[in-house]
């Protein structure tokens, strides 16, 4: 993992709550830490006739108050982690605007909350945590924020779940997971859930099963699968166990196990074959993401990012296409 961890701020209480967790791992990983925020203009003042009229004053008070926030937050920061502290006031749509930090600065984790209240423009880190999966070449930990503003102290993660699906694109995110892991001599249980063929809906295992056959033939797979997985980490020197279970749900599966096991984090794939192939709603890391008490560690798979920048460049030529007086 690249040493430099990326922390979108929305202005937010909430928002800050990612700090101290990410001001942690950084210590202990010896990183960097980026503070940055998204500029998001000022909503302009009605004026004569319902026409908004722009105040050029507004906005750049605006952004001087940012520009101050987030140097205040720095200082602090570097202060009491005892780690470098970079800061950027960034402009344009929120989600790509951080994907393009991250690419053009080299970072190798985001640590953000899944949402903010209030703010100083306004709060948008729930709304852009799923546009942000979507186009972010790194890693992401998402924090659930408590009911009460203020710093937290950081959780060590010893308990570590991933849920595994057989796909090579959902084992992407074991290198990250191990990494961090790492920091806490962690635990890691390796997870898949056996969706009983019977279940109504879109088929959600990684094994084709023939009618009649029951779920006992994804249990062995299963057992067989994590197996191989779990002796490779087991031979780098991690303790690791595999755990197969039958559930009518994936998602509420993983979720479950990791309440009833006191696990710290899920760390997961955006990209396999047990829905885990885009952040959206119905997809079953959307649920794992939305439904989780502990931190979330999603990561897109190579497949996953080439699919979704094939997909805005297809929406970028239609979009030429479509446009009134474009060259034919």
């Amino acid at each position: 993992m690249r040493k430099s961890i990326l922390i979108p701020l929305d202005g937010s209480p909430f928002g800050e709550q990612a700090l101290p967790m990410g001001l942690d791992l950084a210590r202990r990983m010896g990183a960097e830490v980026h503070l940055v925020h998204v500029h998001q203009p000022v909503r302009p003042a009605p004026y004569a006739e319902g026409i908004a009229a722009y105040n050029g004053e507004l906005e750049e008070e605006a952004r001087t108050r940012e520009e101050q926030y987030l140097a205040n937050l720095a200082n602090r920061s570097a202060e009491t982690a005892g780690v470098v502290v970079r800061r950027a006031l960034l402009d344009g749509p929120v989600a790509p605007a951080l994907s393009r930090y991250a690419d053009e600065e080299e970072i190798g984790l985001v640590v953000m909350t899944t949402h903010g209240r209030g703010g100083i423009s306004r709060a948008w880190l729930g709304s852009v945590a799923d546009a942000l999966i979507r186009q972010v070449k790194v890693p992401v930990l998402f924090l659930r924020p408590g009911k009460e503003a203020g710093p937290e102290q950081p959780r060590e993660f010893r308990r570590i779940l991933i849920p595994l699906d057989g796909s090579e694109l959902a084992e992407s995110v074991l290198a990250t997971a191990e990494a961090i892991g790492r920091l806490s001599d962690a635990e890691y249980t390796l997870l898949h859930i056996v969706v009983p063929p019977f279940v109504l809906g879109p088929p959600r295992s990684a094994v084709l099963v023939e009618p009649g056959e029951g779920p006992e033939i994804l249990e062995r797979w299963s057992d067989d699968y994590l197996a191989r997985v779990a002796a490779r980490m087991s031979a780098a020197g991690l303790r690791v166990r595999a755990v197969v279970e039958t559930y009518p749900n994936a998602a509420q599966g993983i979720l479950d196990y990791a309440r009833a096991h006191d696990i710290d984090l899920i760390a997961m794939s955006t990209h396999g074959r047990v829905g885990f192939s885009r952040i959206a709603l119905g997809s079953v890391s959307d649920k794992v993401l939305r439904g989780a008490d502990v931190p979330v560690l999603l990561q897109r798979g190579k497949a996953a990012a080439a699919e979704e920048a094939q997909r805005q460049e297809g929406a970028e030529q239609l979009e030429l296409v479509e446009r009134p007086g474009a060259a034919s």
